[in-house]
């Protein structure tokens, strides 16, 4: 974003009350402005202009001008970016190249295109406008160019509608003449008749040799400079003068809306003569006023393309028909394009007012500065060896006829030099106000520091200068708000290009004129966090007064931003402190009397000369987004320790269960322990009883044991015992049925 000039009180200006030392000090310092940030891309739009010129020979690409319809006007319309021409050169070189064999529609293709496709324009508006209009402005441009000219191609080639053809008049001493080839705007009124210039001369001079690149690099450079300086300038200063001298209420109330602004734009651009670099820095002043980007692009399309001496010599050498659908293309067009623009940045949700500018906020200030005076001295070079353009003669001349006074070029000169020393003379009266002290300075050093009230002269700057001090009334510094800025003052923010700001920086008095002020809201300010991790939106007014204005004003800058920043950081330092409840009940009173306190004690050690009257607690609330919210936290808070309740009860419930069960498990294993403990006792014990008895009588175990398996192993079946033989010697035995067997 372009800075503005008035934010703070580091410059310290001359606080004049004189309207007419003001309004020209106003033009001369957005004219600095405007030119200081375009500096930088016109520059880079020069030299890129100068090796397009230089690597793209017009001889090639002259042959595809006369074959085709479509062809040669694509061609007729691209070949205006290597073209070294303005919007008043291109008509004679139009003419000529119809006369060297183009056709009408390739004719009057490149008498759109080329003003407004020319490398310097595109720089130009980039850099005091934004990319969006960079972009849209060639491309709207080029299709103008081709629906224009195939429209001629096809409906504008009547015999009875072209009448013979007359040389164009050429008379036009402008400052981008060439050498011996003159390229000239077109003169209603003919004073000569010379034959056009080729088209193949306006990329060469005849003065060096071909082989000599670094001449023609600066021939060609310099032919560049000179097509454009007088109008650029006279851009650059119209632009200051309506910068400084249009209300931009005036344009948002009359001229903020579509379609009847566009046409008003259009209305004006076609017959009033507009140079299409110089149109670019009156088009960007209006947009920063409030005239919508649509109006705007109306305004660069139809301007340079279109004048009443353009549509004379083109009635006289292509006809009313090719007039009519020439100019039919540029009103169609512009206001198709306007629409389109206004669109991209309705859709896109950008306010041209804050993008117009921005281009150029990457490029340090000092190079910005350096260039400026490079640029001023060349243009000062260039318009000392070149002579003013006819059409500024031609308004010479009404003038001369209209009031019987001949300006001549010395008398101009004596007339501008003795109104500046009338104006810089001048410019040492001031006005102290009531309620206001001057404090004198001479080269820095103060030496009158209580001027009282009334008239005073002070040798004129860079000798003297007197800062008027207001004392008596009081200021106020708002904290999470602003009031009293209307709509007006808030397009002044968003005015980059728009410096001029009060010639006394120091900030006035708070007067009421109203019974209601507009309130804006600062969230950075009023969001405060609590002790207790709560936020609170607060607002706050700090009152004070000056009680050494010699400290004031020169011990301290920016008072209010001093002052708000000293009460935030004391305010959050206390509410940082404290509880919600408490800030939003008991603690207000100490809230103001701590602030103001921890404000006066800083303001004091600081020799900021002020004394604090009042600190007041607007408003203390929770944010407005959050106010339902707010309420349900304190009913989640009790939710949560319900929630904490009962989940301690279930903890030491399931704890106390948990202990049972392990004690109830430790107290079974135990049993079994000893169930297995006595058991295997018992076992072994046994055992041991019967090795006793096997050990009285073996072979009787024996038989147990055996006759124990066989019960276990053979259960089911029937089992016959009979004594061994040691033990039986005539034992007979009887197999018979058994009883339940018998029939």
């Amino acid at each position: 974003m372009i800075p503005s000039s008035t934010k703070g009180r580091g410059s310290r200006g001359q606080a004049s009350n004189f309207p007419v030392v003001n309004f020209l000090l106003q033009i001369l310092q957005e004219i600095w402005t405007i030119f200081k940030e375009a500096s930088v891309f016109l520059l880079f739009g020069y030299l890129i202009g100068t090796l397009v010129a230089l690597w793209i020979p017009a001889k090639a690409i002259l042959k595809y001008l006369g074959a085709g319809k479509i062809k040669s006007v694509i061609w007729a319309s691209l070949i205006g970016v290597p073209m070294p021409l303005c919007s008043c050169g291109v008509v004679p070189t139009a003419l000529s190249l119809k006369k060297q064999g183009a056709n009408k529609g390739a004719t009057v293709s490149f008498l759109i295109s080329t003003p407004e496709m020319d490398v310097d324009t595109i720089f130009f508006s980039y850099a005091l406008m934004d990319p969006i209009m960079a972009t849209v402005r060639p491309i709207a441009a080029f299709f103008t160019a081709i629906v224009a000219g195939i429209a001629t191609n096809i409906w504008g080639d009547r015999k009875q509608d072209a009448p013979p053809p007359v040389p164009p008049p050429i008379s036009h001493d402008h400052a981008h003449d060439i050498a011996e080839n003159p390229i000239s705007t077109p003169d209603p009124l003919p004073r000569s008749v010379e034959a056009p210039p080729k088209l193949e001369t306006l990329l060469e001079s005849p003065e060096i040799a071909p082989n000599h690149w670094a001449q023609k690099f600066y021939n060609t450079f310099l032919q560049l400079v000179d097509d454009t300086s007088y109008w650029i300038v006279f851009g650059v200063f119209l632009s200051g003068i309506i910068a400084a001298l249009l209300p931009a209420s005036v344009i948002e109330k009359y001229l903020s809306g579509g379609f009847t602004t566009m046409l008003l734009m259009l209305l004006i651009g076609i017959p009033i003569y507009t140079c299409a670099t110089a149109s670019t820095p009156i088009a960007a002043t209006l947009v920063l006023k409030g005239l919508n980007p649509g109006a705007a692009l109306v305004f660069l399309l139809a301007g340079p393309a279109t004048n009443l001496g353009t549509i004379v010599v083109l009635l006289k050498f292509l006809g009313r028909r090719v007039v009519a659908l020439y100019l039919g293309a540029i009103v169609v067009m512009s206001l198709l394009a306007g629409y389109i623009v206004n669109w991209i940045y309705w859709s896109s949700g950008l306010d041209p007012r804050v993008t117009f500018g921005a281009s150029t906020s990457i490029i340090p200030e000092r190079v910005k500065v350096l260039v400026a005076i490079g640029m001023i001295c060349l243009f000062i070079y260039s318009m000392r060896r070149t002579q003013v353009p006819e059409e500024w003669i031609h308004l010479r001349d009404w003038l001369d006829s209209l009031t019987g006074i001949r300006l001549t070029s010395l008398r101009i000169k004596v007339g501008t030099l003795v109104t500046l020393v009338a104006l810089y003379l001048y410019s040492g009266f001031i006005i102290v106000q009531p309620g206001e002290i001057g404090v004198k300075l001479r080269f820095g050093r103060m030496v009158a520091p209580d001027l009282p009230s009334g008239l005073h002269y002070h040798l004129p700057w860079p000798v003297e200068k007197i800062e008027r001090v207001p004392k008596d009334p009081v200021r106020r510094v708002e904290i999470g708000f602003r009031t009293g800025r209307t709509s007006t003052d808030k397009q002044s923010l968003v005015q980059p290009l728009t410096v001029a700001g009060p010639s006394n920086p120091i900030p006035r008095a708070i007067t009421s004129t109203a019974i209601w002020a507009e309130q804006q809201k600062v969230e950075e300010e009023s969001f405060l966090l609590t002790g207790d991790e709560n936020i609170v939106d607060l607002n706050l007014t700090v009152q004070y007064k000056v009680k050494d204005p010699v400290q004031y004003a020169y011990k301290i800058n920016e008072p209010d931003r001093l002052v708000r920043s000293i009460t935030l950081s004391g305010l959050r330092e206390i509410v940082g402190q404290m509880g919600v409840d408490s800030v939003l009940t008991t603690e207000r009173g100490n809230i103001e009397r701590e602030v103001r306190r921890i404000l006066q004690n800083a303001l004091d050690v600081y020799g900021a000369g002020i004394d604090v009257l009042f600190v007041q607690l607007l408003s203390v609330d929770a944010p407005r987004e959050v106010h339902t919210a707010f309420r349900d936290v304190a009913s989640a808070q009790e939710d949560k320790i319900h929630i904490i309740n009962r989940a301690l009860t279930f903890a030491e419930e399931s704890l106390n269960l948990a202990r049972g069960d392990a004690a109830n498990t430790i107290q079974s294993a135990l049993a079994f322990k000893e169930e297995k403990i006595l058991k295997a006792q018992g076992d072994a014990e046994a055992f041991t009883l019967r090795n006793q008895a096997y050990q009285v009588s073996p072979e009787l175990n024996q038989f147990r044991l055996y006759i124990e398996t066989m019960e276990t192993v053979l259960p089911k079946v029937q089992k016959t015992l009979r004594p061994g033989p040691p033990y039986v010697k005539d034992v007979d035995l009887w197999m018979t049925r058994p009883l339940a067997q018998e029939p």
